[in-house]
């Protein structure tokens, strides 16, 4: 249980740190971006490998849930300032 009240307070602290982060003002804007972007993708894993219990589950789903993650990440970045 105290794992579990851990995680949450680092989630609550990356939260936090995103917030302030998303608005500081730079003169380029993909770096506070992408400092978000990665905090982002730091929670979505801690809240997949705690809460869903992957951290039990087989190494291939860990790896693919991550390798996701990542990709998802870059595809954001890259084609996220894109206007159609």
């Amino acid at each position: 249980m105290k794992r579990l009240i851990l995680i949450y307070l680092i989630l609550i602290i990356l939260t936090v740190v995103s917030a302030y982060v998303s608005g500081i003002e730079m003169a380029q804007a993909w770096i506070p971006a992408g400092i978000v972007m990665t905090l982002a993708v730091f929670k979505f894993i801690l809240v997949v490998m705690e809460y869903m219990e992957l951290r039990r589950a087989h190494g291939i789903w860990k790896f693919s849930v991550i390798l996701l993650a990542v990709v998802t990440a870059l595809i954001v970045g890259v084609f996220g300032g894109v206007q159609i």
